[in-house]
């Protein structure tokens, strides 16, 4: 038999799945809790503002043009901005290929 308490925390996990939300943990920093805590509350409790931010969000955190390796080495960039990439050495020697 359920203690009350494993009741009630089933029966509030049942309603919080019922409006389609999720419970997670993150780690962060000391300073960014605060941040976090009203990122949250804002997506949560504020539907017009929520979906200011969620686009903020988006816009600020993916960036949609660059899709693949070669748009990042097929930009606009300086040849400098490559310039040590492909020079470093192998951390061990070259692989024999079967072929």
């Amino acid at each position: 038999m359920a203690t009350v308490s494993r009741k009630k925390t089933s029966a509030g996990h049942r309603r919080i799945s019922a409006r389609g939300t999720v419970r997670f943990q993150i780690q962060t920093p000391e300073g960014d809790t605060q941040l976090l805590r009203a990122l949250a509350e804002t997506l949560r409790g504020e539907p017009k503002r929520a979906r200011i931010l969620r686009a903020t969000l988006k816009n600020a955190l993916i960036d949609a043009d660059v899709k693949t390796v070669f748009d990042v080495f097929g930009s606009e960039l300086p040849d400098e901005a490559f310039a040590d990439v492909f020079d470093q050495p192998r951390a061990q020697g070259w692989r024999e290929t079967p072929f």
